[in-house]
């Protein structure tokens, strides 16, 4: 795990500048509710719901950390990663997200991101996410496992639910095509 940053002196006494951190969720009561928690614990906190406001705050600030969420209304959160490493090439990225899934979570890691991480998560595991060492090997424990499948279970029976169960549709709504998804719902014992 990497260390907090260093002290800097400011006269006298030396005192700890406050990490910043960038919260980039389309959601705005988990956006505050991560700001509150994160401003408890010392962070310098900065909030963006899209990708142009992340464009927008790009030379405010240089950020230490960015929690980021995979689907930002039209926006894909993975096509915010290289803006962010571009305008601040040393800060952390952790893709926090509701529907995760093994393929985003390769891709972001591809794209610069240090960890990926499945809503809900208690805060001091996205904390700790945000200060491991990359280097380091996350053990990715049979709790995480269990938790994606979860997820996508559920993510597959909300769009069934809102595709009023035609698979085709469905497919179409995931990207994927409909033999896969029969696959997958055969997997889950959702077919």
């Amino acid at each position: 795990m990497s260390s907090p940053p260093p002290l800097m002196s400011t006269g006298d006494s030396a005192t700890p500048p406050p990490p910043a951190l960038l919260l980039i969720d389309d959601d705005l009561d988990f956006r505050e509710s991560l700001r509150l928690e994160f401003s408890e614990r010392g962070y310098d906190v900065w909030e963006a719901g899209n990708h142009q406001e992340v464009k927008d705050l790009a030379d405010l600030t240089r950020f230490r950390f960015a929690l980021l969420d995979l689907r930002l209304h039209a926006d894909n959160g993975l096509d915010i990663i290289p803006l962010l490493l571009e305008n601040h090439p040393h800060c952390r990225i952790v893709v926090l997200t509701g529907y995760g899934s093994i393929p985003t979570a390769v891709e972001a890691v591809k794209r610069g991101a240090v960890n990926y991480l499945t809503k809900p998560a208690p805060i001091e595991r996205i904390e700790k996410a945000l200060w491991i060492d990359p280097t380091d090997t996350p053990e990715i424990t049979e709790q995480d496992l269990e938790s994606l499948e979860r997820h996508e279970q559920e993510y597959l029976e909300y769009v069934l639910l809102q595709c009023q169960g035609n698979i085709s549709q469905a497919a179409r709504w995931l990207g994927i095509h409909r033999q896969s998804l029969q696959r997958k719902l055969k997997r889950i014992g959702l077919r």
